[in-house]
């Protein structure tokens, strides 16, 4: 005997699903706009704050860009477009990158002076007077030598 199974196909619920996954979409498009217009606005005060943090940030970029277009001058052209179109988002990554880079080096740091070393702070203390020690007097005292050593006690008192 054969079973069979009814499948019911619910229009509906097909579109259902994308109706949902257009909003969800929608919804990512608002949010990804949202955080695009705040990053405009403080593109150069990120900027700026960079350029305090490590200038040599930005020089590495602009360095990047010109090797980029010396070698492919398309991709060149490309990569500076998207730096001028991109620049709310390319100020935030240079940010973070700066932020990342002194995180780096003040760990470094902290490496080598438990590697090297702290110096301590210290204090000389002057007295006027230097202690002195009474030390007892070098000379020995003279002991009577006897005549005879070990050698001559080989042989016995005979001689």
């Amino acid at each position: 005997m054969q079973e069979r199974r009814n499948i019911d196909v619910n229009p509906f619920s097909s579109i259902f699903s994308i109706l949902t996954m257009v909003l969800v979409f929608v919804g990512l498009f608002f949010l990804a706009k949202g955080i695009f217009n705040i990053l405009a606005w403080l593109a150069p005060i990120l900027l700026i704050i960079t350029a305090v943090i490590d200038y040599k940030v930005i020089l590495n970029y602009g360095k990047w860009l010109l090797n980029l277009l010396r070698k492919d001058a398309l991709m060149g052209i490309g990569g500076i477009l998207l730096t001028v179109f991109g620049f709310p988002i390319i100020a935030g990554f240079l940010f973070g990158k700066a932020l990342l880079y002194r995180k780096v080096k003040k760990i470094n740091q902290t490496i080598e002076d438990e590697k090297m070393g702290e110096f301590i702070e210290y204090e000389e203390i002057h007295e006027e007077k230097p202690p002195t020690l009474e030390l007892p007097s070098l000379k020995k005292e003279k002991e009577p030598q006897k005549k005879s050593n070990d050698y001559e006690q080989l042989f016995g008192d005979d001689l």
